[in-house]
Order: C-alpha cells, then sequence, then structure tokens
C-alpha cells in the first residue's frame, strides 16, 4: 500500500458520552485509515445507526 492509502481520515482521542443514567462510551480513543472497514455493533435499539 502506498503512503496515501495508510492515511489517516478520521481521528478521535478521549471521546465521552453520556445519557441520563447511562455512560455509553468513556475515554474512547478511535482512529480510521483510508481503506479501513470498521463495524459498529451493539444491542438492539443502542443508537448505533
Amino acid at each position: 500500500m502506498t503512503t496515501e492509502q495508510h492515511q489517516e481520515i478520521l481521528r478521535t482521542e478521549g471521546l465521552s458520552k453520556f445519557f441520563p443514567g447511562v455512560k455509553a462510551l468513556d475515554n474512547v480513543d478511535f482512529s480510521l485509515r483510508r481503506g479501513e472497514i470498521m463495524a459498529l455493533l451493539g444491542e438492539n435499539g443502542a443508537g448505533e445507526s
């Protein structure tokens, strides 16, 4: 792969998300590189979309 194909196109560090009474994410780091495929999984109705 070329350098362009390894290019990081999305990055987040220390992401947290809270809903009333629920900690959904706690200090999450995430990066996505060009050409990668990721999946988001959760319980039915967990708001993945």
